[in-house]
């Protein structure tokens, strides 16, 4: 595999999240269809009302209306939700990148979906957790929470239903001063909820910059206190897994054939584009230290 071959692969991937914005709106409904059930479902929960995760966090709804966002408050759950799924359906398989560990024409099996409240997933799933977004209430002084390997990996296994973690918005709120558009303020929000994600699935916190497929020499795992010390002017980029972290979850939560009705990627963002144009459990917290 050339190397002008793996940055193109790069180039497409990390472009599209900025061409897809202002389109996820009209596009959402076809990225996130849930799959039938056969799988591991996280469910975003956008607390509706005061939720406590199983640390005893209490987060209670986050309107993001100072966060700039130059969209209604669906549209950005939607963008959120969909880069979500790109960060774990979108990492590039072995035929665009000759360091990646996905095979072609596979997915991790791992499913996504928002709810409101603790609802359960519209797919009929019976695995299913929920990781809260929202603020916290009082402020914790960190971006998020979440048990490590506790919904797959090596931790003391939560019970189907329970709220393994926490993304804090009104901490990351105190970063927005960094982002300067949509597709960062995205990234700073994401990037907390796909790295809290990856603790449940057996990921800790890298040493230092890993190989990786993401516009960052940091991985979305990497936290700004020890043991990687990455600057928070990475977190609006957008970060991915590294090549490292991935084979993890391969192992973790398994692997599954692409879906015929899901457009294979990168395709699927690039029609997003062009509707652009047309319109024992461990605790784990991110600090910012």
């Amino acid at each position: 595999m050339t190397a002008s071959r793996t940055l193109l692969s790069k180039l497409i991937r990390h472009t599209r999240r900025a061409l897809a914005l202002p389109a996820l709106a009209l596009a959402s409904a076809a990225l996130v269809l849930p799959q039938s059930a056969q799988a591991l479902t996280v469910m975003l929960n956008f607390t509706g009302s005061s939720t406590t995760d199983m640390w005893g966090v209490t987060t209670e709804s986050e309107s993001f209306a100072s966060w700039g966002f130059n969209m209604s408050l669906s549209q950005m759950r939607s963008a959120a939700l969909a880069a979500v799924i790109d960060d774990f359906h979108g990492f590039p398989n072995l035929g665009g990148d000759a360091n990646s560990p996905l095979p072609v024409g596979k997915q991790l099996n791992i499913d996504f979906e928002i709810s409101f409240g603790l609802t359960a997933p519209t797919s009929g799933d019976s695995d299913y957790y929920f990781m809260n977004i929202g603020n916290a209430v009082p402020n914790q002084g960190f971006l998020g929470q979440a048990c490590y390997g506790c919904v797959r990996g090596s931790g003391s296994p939560a019970a189907v239903g329970t709220q393994v973690g926490s993304v804090l918005t009104d901490t990351i709120a105190s970063l927005l001063a960094l982002a300067d558009n949509d597709t960062e303020r995205l990234n700073l929000l994401v990037g907390t909820l796909t790295h809290e994600i990856g603790h449940t699935l057996l990921l800790p916190h890298p040493t230092g910059p890993q190989a990786n497929p993401g516009e960052s020499i940091y991985s979305v795992m990497s936290t700004g206190a020890a043991p990687t010390s990455m600057p928070n002017s990475h977190r609006i980029l957008d970060r991915d897994f590294s090549y490292t972290e991935f084979q993890t979850l391969i192992r973790t939560v398994g692997l599954r054939d692409i879906p015929i009705n899901q457009v294979p990627e990168p395709a699927t963002w690039l029609l997003v584009a062009a509707a652009a144009l047309m319109a024992g459990r461990r605790r784990s917290a991110t600090t910012l230290h």
